[in-house]
């Protein structure tokens, strides 16, 4: 799904970009084999290339899903994705996804920011009223982020995944539009 960019999409922190496979770039592309980047996401189960990368994006781009770049203002480059998707038109809902995948970036507000601003990209001009995600318990950071960007824990759900070959918790959270 292609929008075309408002005054939401950026702040000072971050700014959010359309993502398009022109954009994966050997970095982003190193982003997937890092284990330590994609240690909470579900992508670790498979081996990524250029090439399967750029299909991803370019099926993403295609579909109803909204995959938004990141763009680190204090870095001037691109540090992550998120993702807005799958979006339920029928209940006015969709699932957030993010990945930090420049380390240089971590702890630094960004996902935070990226968070907020796809948000309101959500309720503003996709008219959604409301908003989910999922982190494993062990993902402190993530849920952090959430939590900053006005997300409440909904549930959590005992024993749900393996992470490093342990059952793991898994956070469930969400943003209600509250206007």
């Amino acid at each position: 799904m292609r929008l075309e960019p408002t005054s939401r999409w950026s702040d000072d922190v971050i700014a959010l970009f359309t993502l398009t496979p022109e954009h994966v770039t050997d970095a982003y592309v190193g982003w997937m084999a890092d284990a330590e980047v994609h240690r909470f996401l579900e992508s670790r189960f498979a081996v990524h290339n250029r090439a399967s990368i750029e299909t991803y994006v370019a099926e993403r781009l295609a579909g109803e899903d909204l995959l938004l770049g990141i763009r680190s203002r204090a870095l001037d480059r691109h540090v992550g994705n998120i993702k807005l998707g799958p979006i339920d038109r029928h209940h006015g809902l969709a699932e957030i996804g993010i990945m930090i995948g420049d380390r240089e970036a971590w702890g630094k507000g960004m996902a935070t920011a990226a968070i907020r601003r796809i948000s309101s990209i959500a309720f503003e001009e996709l008219g959604l009223r409301k908003l989910s995600a999922g982190c494993y318990a062990s993902n402190v950071a993530s849920r952090k982020a959430f939590e900053s960007a006005g997300f409440l824990v909904e549930a959590i759900r005992p024993a749900h995944a393996l992470v490093d070959g342990r059952p793991e918790d898994t956070v469930l959270l969400g943003l209600i539009q509250t206007r």
